[in-house]
């Protein structure tokens, strides 16, 4: 029997509770809003990259609330509950969970992919070009124009790049990049996408998205325009 190959792609997300979630975006449009449209993009994401991949898990905190994110799962996705710590406290655990799962007869190398729920421009083709990088480098990297990262991906070994980040920050790229190349660590990097956190990238999102609408109609499938209608609504502009 051959060994089949490994692409785990996780998830990660927070339970939509209001003055929780999105909370930079909430200061412009109140924390219901904030809230609504983060439930929106995580629903988006859900069923926008249910086929990626060999395997999918929504990573999911805090583990009390499993029975919610439960109800809300497409039937192609798993739940793994985040451990507890900082977010890079909770990124290496998933990642090592997920290669030390691998170590049994019959498994290939596998690749492991994760990405949060605060970027819905990502699409299945750039999760799928990100788990093929990983059959030539060791990392990959989706940067976001806010100076972080959208999707971060490893193959075989959980690499020690969590370390000494400020997270939330406009340093989390470079500190990370610095990381890989202290430690000699091939990566490749995808295009850069807007990761929305604050009011203008919210903005910069709508414009994007509806331009993308005008220029290819055709192409517009109906989760795409139901979430542009929801960016709308938050910024007021429906009716």
């Amino acid at each position: 029997m051959s060994k089949k190959a490994q692409n785990h792609l996780g998830l990660f997300a927070k339970f939509w509770q209001p003055g929780r979630v999105k909370t930079r975006l909430a200061v412009s449009i109140g924390d219901e809003k904030a809230c609504d449209l983060y439930f929106a993009f995580l629903n988006h994401l859900l069923r926008k990259l249910r086929a990626v991949g060999t395997d999918r898990r929504l990573v999911y905190s805090p583990p009390e609330r499993e029975t919610s994110f439960r109800e809300i799962l497409p039937d192609s996705w798993g739940l793994y509950p985040q451990s507890t710590g900082g977010l890079g406290t909770r990124m290496r655990s998933f990642f090592s969970d997920q290669f030390e799962l691998a170590r049994s007869p019959g498994q290939s190398v596998r690749k492991v992919v994760i990405i949060g729920a605060d970027c819905p421009q990502i699409k299945s083709a750039s999760v799928e070009q990100a788990f093929e990088d990983l059959d030539h480098s060791s990392v990959v990297i989706g940067p976001s124009v806010d100076g972080g990262y959208y999707l971060l991906g490893m193959r075989e070994t959980c690499f020690d790049i969590f370390t000494e980040i400020e997270w939330s920050t406009p340093t989390v790229l470079s500190s990370t990049i610095a990381h890989l190349e202290r430690q000699k660590i091939d990566f490749a990097m995808l295009d850069p996408l807007e990761d929305v956190d604050e009011l203008n990238s919210l903005l910069a999102l709508e414009e994007k998205m509806a331009s993308d609408i005008q220029i290819q109609p055709s192409l517009a499938d109906e989760k795409e325009t139901k979430l542009l209608e929801e960016i709308r609504f938050a910024l007021g502009r429906s009716g």
